[in-house]
């Protein structure tokens, strides 16, 4: 799974934590992010359903190093191909844009809820990350119990616990997925999702 699919998951499911600027983005068509893409000077953007990541995947041609920030602009949340040797750059400026976004909205919304001073203590290395998930899901409430158990490790979302959400989200599944994604960025704790599955259905 890319770090791009993991973001848009995460974008949809945490949806209340967004900016208006990129609420916008993650609506962006991939045919509309695609032409936005070619306006980078870029070469065409071929479009492609990837089942495995249940995403669209804009695979651009004939990019060059200096066109990948407005390359990354333009694509929204949408899953991004180049040559191998420019994935590595973009896949670098993907992350540290939307971390840097996560975690201010993660100490807002643990503050707002007088949470931030509270929040488990992760070491990487040091503590156990089974043991650390389940402390995860004990402080994120009731909703939250079996979020972080499946074959898939206690660092993804349960795809079993995200299929139990109903669509809308009633406020307490809203609360726990909050819970759980501001309490894994500000511990340093990495969460990831497999695919969008659990929003085909």
């Amino acid at each position: 799974m890319s770090y791009s699919a993991t973001i848009f998951s995460i974008a949809v499911l945490w949806s209340s934590m967004v900016s208006n600027g990129l609420e916008r983005a993650a609506l962006t068509s991939p045919q509309a992010a695609a032409e936005q893409i070619t306006q980078c000077g870029t070469g065409a953007v071929d479009i492609r359903y990837d089942d495995l990541l249940q995403s669209y995947v804009l695979s651009v041609r004939d990019a060059t190093e200096a066109q990948l920030r407005c390359i990354e602009t333009a694509a929204g949340y949408h899953d991004v191909e180049l040559q191998p040797e420019l994935q590595k750059a973009f896949d670098e400026i993907r992350a540290a844009k939307y971390s840097a976004v996560y975690q201010d909205h993660a100490v807002d919304w643990l503050s707002s809820r007088d949470l931030l001073d509270k929040v488990p203590k992760f070491r990487a290395g040091v503590t156990d990350e089974v043991a650390f998930s389940r402390e995860m899901e004990m402080f994120c409430g009731p909703a939250a119990k079996g979020a972080l158990q499946s074959e898939y490790g206690p660092r993804t979302i349960s795809p079993e616990w995200l299929r139990k959400i109903p669509l809308p989200p009633r406020a307490e599944d809203d609360e726990a997925i909050s819970c759980l994604m501001a309490t894994a960025s500000v511990a340093g704790f990495e969460l990831g999702f497999i695919g969008n599955e659990a929003f085909a259905e």
